[in-house]
């Protein structure tokens, strides 16, 4: 928890758990694999649809809702467990009575990135875990959580609550394990806090002190973040800091002049950014001999006026233990290069020379995270940026994802000319936001990941050495004629979810795929299908479109397609010719909620066959069994029907 405690959560697609089920509100999915659970997520739904009975766990994210109309619930009050709001754009208000307030075997409550201004607690005793980070908070009233007994993680970051608004709030959650206060307006820690608390995160506030015993009342402490505050040495008791449960803490980018007394027992201590100007052994080592020595691991004391001439002559003997011990100096770096070699190691054996590691991590923007153990990675997802920050010269893999950046520029990405991997999704970037030539001067680019943006076109021009391009669920209706020229190695296109019309697929637009396995043209707005489509395809998915006829011999010019999904689209039998899906290499045909009235011929070979939600009324033997099983050997005849999935529910 305490290394993941700022990982968006990306929750595992419906489609990866099979076709949806018959018990589901039409605006969602239900997959049989997993049929307790509905799936609404990215979907741009304005409103929470009515959940049927039986669901369990209710997908909700990433649409554009702003109210909860009362009733939507009522099926499930006393059954559903997980409700994932996240990313939508609901406020206090627009919550009716008799919605959240009647789910009683609630489990987890996630109302992330929306606009709420007081906390939504259901009754559920059962209530384990509740994120409403980055909302508009402003009070947590005290007895919300008096009966969540079973309470473990509260995540109320990003918000705007205050010491006061927050008195009294956690002290009836008996159980709980982590408690993140991060980026408010907090002046001091919270009080009344359970004294099961392992995990206390309170960074970027106001907090000034910490009060005299605040940390004995925590026997179970491990975790204590106060970073980006205004402490100052007045603001610290003697001894606050010094209690055997601790493991971490961290105090970086405050105003101490001193180093704070620690126990002996602490393994990492953040010091970073302060007003150090002295350090004083015994605040690690109250005692120095065989047994008694500070057992601290990591140590920050860089960007401080202190240097390793401040080190007292023994601190060697105190800090026998450290493995990275990082002063502003670089000579301290070199003296505890042996304890960082155990860090760089991994490093050094990537081919990333030391000097251009140092240089790396030392460059990473405050607003970033770049581990050390992974240093050609930077992490600016869910930060609220709203432009790009300075991304240092090495950087290979840049994760931008759950912004709010409205441009990409070529001055932002100027240095990163080694990227090979860029995850763009969730921001709110234009077509004309994407300044030229940004994308084709990043010649290492292998995977650019573009989703749930407001681009209206595919950007131009890109790099050759790209092979993964998703731009799923923007705007997109226009293609640039000669946009994937030269672009030999992509082999994935996502372009579902946009408004792409039949004269934007066509011949000339998907000219220069030559390399492609993967197409993703599903819920767009086709009416027939594309054209120009090379013959290396492998899988096509056109579900959610217009479609009502296939040109005969529509697949001879794709002689590698193996999965191909025209779910939810408008074909009848007189549209399907009779041995249009007669090729041998297509495995997996979904043909779910059209309007067929009978089965297809299928190949011998087929092995999943979606027919579920037509209008079939009968079945003909010879269409699903082509060849007769009474008339091949197995085990010498490849022609023996293949088929072990078959849908025919919904007819």
């Amino acid at each position: 928890m305490a290394l993941c405690q700022y990982d968006y959560y990306d929750y595992q697609p419906s489609n990866a758990l099979g076709p949806s089920g018959p018990n589901c509100n039409q605006e969602c999915e239900c997959p049989i694999n997993f049929p307790s659970a509905m799936y609404c997520d990215s979907r741009k739904l304005k409103f929470v649809p009515v959940v049927p009975s039986g669901i369990k766990y209710l997908y909700l994210q990433n649409n554009q809702i702003e109210e909860i109309k009362a009733g939507v619930f009522d099926n499930v009050t006393d059954v559903l467990r997980w409700l994932i709001l996240d990313n939508n754009q609901i406020t206090s208000g627009k919550i009716a009575k008799g919605t959240i307030d009647k789910l009683t075997a609630l489990e987890k409550l996630f109302f992330s990135y929306n606009n709420l201004t007081e906390p939504v607690i259901p009754p559920s005793k059962f209530l384990d875990e509740l994120k409403i980070m980055h909302n508009k908070l402003n009070k947590f009233p005290s007895g919300l959580l008096n009966d969540k007994e079973n309470l473990t993680s509260v995540h109320l970051q990003h918000n705007q609550l205050t010491s006061e608004s927050i008195a009294g709030a956690f002290k009836g959650s008996k159980k709980l394990l982590s408690l993140d206060v991060s980026h408010n307006k907090l002046k001091k820690l919270p009080a009344g806090v359970p004294s099961s608390l392992e995990i206390l995160y309170a960074d970027y506030n106001d907090i000034d002190s910490v009060g005299a015993g605040y940390l004995n009342k925590l026997p179970a402490l491990q975790y204590l973040r106060i970073s980006h505050n205004k402490l100052v040495d007045s603001g610290l008791p003697a001894g606050v800091f010094n209690v055997t449960s601790l493991v971490e803490l961290d105090l970086s980018f405050n105003k101490l002049q001193s180093v704070p007394e620690i126990n002996e027992q602490l393994q990492q201590l953040y010091l970073q950014a302060n007003e150090i100007n002295k350090i004083d052994l015994a605040s690690f080592c109250k005692f120095i001999g065989p047994v008694s020595y500070s057992h601290l691991k990591h140590l920050r004391l860089d960007a401080n006026n202190v240097t390793y001439s401040n080190m007292p002559p023994d601190y060697r003997n105190c800090l026998r233990v450290a493995s990275d011990i990082m002063l502003p100096s670089e000579m301290a770096l070199i003296l505890s290069l042996l304890f960082v070699l155990c860090l760089v190691g991994p490093v050094l054996s990537q081919d990333m020379p030391y000097e251009e590691y140092m240089a790396q991590i030392q460059a990473c923007p405050k607003e970033c995270r770049c581990p050390p153990n992974f240093p050609r990675a930077v992490y600016c997802d869910n930060k609220g940026l709203t432009s790009f920050p300075k991304i240092p010269p090495h950087t290979w893999y840049l994760y931008l994802q759950n912004n709010l950046i409205e441009v990409l520029s070529a001055d932002a990405l100027r240095n990163a000319t080694s990227l090979r991997w860029i995850n763009l999704n969730r921001n709110r970037i234009t077509s004309e936001g994407v300044e030229e030539g940004v994308l084709n001067s990043l010649s290492h680019l292998v995977h650019l990941y573009m989703d749930d943006n407001l681009l209206s076109s595919v950007p131009s021009p890109l790099p050759a050495s790209l092979e993964h391009l998703r731009l799923s669920r923007n705007r997109i209706s226009k293609i640039p004629a000669g946009v994937f020229i030269g672009l030999n190695k992509l082999n994935l296109l996502d372009l579902q979810g946009n408004k792409l019309m039949d004269d934007a697929v066509t011949t000339v637009s998907l000219k220069g795929l030559n390399s492609l396995v993967q197409i993703n043209l599903a819920k767009n707005q086709l009416s027939t299908m594309p054209l120009g489509l090379p013959a290396t395809t492998t899988q096509l998915f056109l579900d959610g479109n217009n479609i009502e006829k296939i040109p005969a011999g529509y697949f001879k010019g794709l002689p590698k397609v193996a999965f191909l999904r025209l779910n939810h689209n408008k074909l009848g039998s007189n549209g399907v010719p009779k041995n249009v899906f007669n090729v041998s290499s297509i495995l997996d045909l979904q043909l779910s909620h059209n309007h067929l009235t009978e089965v297809p011929l299928i190949p011998s070979g087929l092995e999943h066959l979606h027919l579920d939600h037509n209008n079939i009324k009968s079945v003909s033997g010879s269409n699903v069994c082509p060849v007769a099983i009474d008339t091949v050997d197995d085990s010498v005849n490849e022609s023996v029907p293949r088929l072990r999935y078959l849908r025919l529910d919904g007819n």
